[in-house]
């Protein structure tokens, strides 16, 4: 698995969401069919894996968070749907 950075892909969305939410930090990658959108606020790092074809793996949770979170990973709380991961961690 390989995450791919295309932030540039969204920059015009990213700029405006930076003006409008208290996030510092926006990254979007790929990864396979899943899109993954990787946000830091002061106290919270928040991760959304997505794909509109299939049910997301636990396989990729794993992959995604030991890559974007590290350590912090073990800490993060994770609400598993269908077709969507929302992962969030405290700093």
């Amino acid at each position: 698995m390989q995450l791919i950075d295309v932030t540039n892909s969204y920059a015009r969305v990213i700029s405006q969401e930076l003006l409008q939410s208290s996030a510092h930090f926006i990254k979007v990658y790929t990864l396979g069919n899943s899109k993954v959108v990787y946000k830091k606020k002061r106290e919270t790092a928040e991760i959304v894996i997505s794909n509109k074809l299939r049910p997301i793996t636990e396989k990729e949770i794993k992959f995604v968070t030991q890559k974007l979170l590290g350590d912090k990973a073990k800490n993060a709380t994770i609400t598993h749907e269908k077709k969507l991961v929302d992962i969030s961690v405290e700093h």
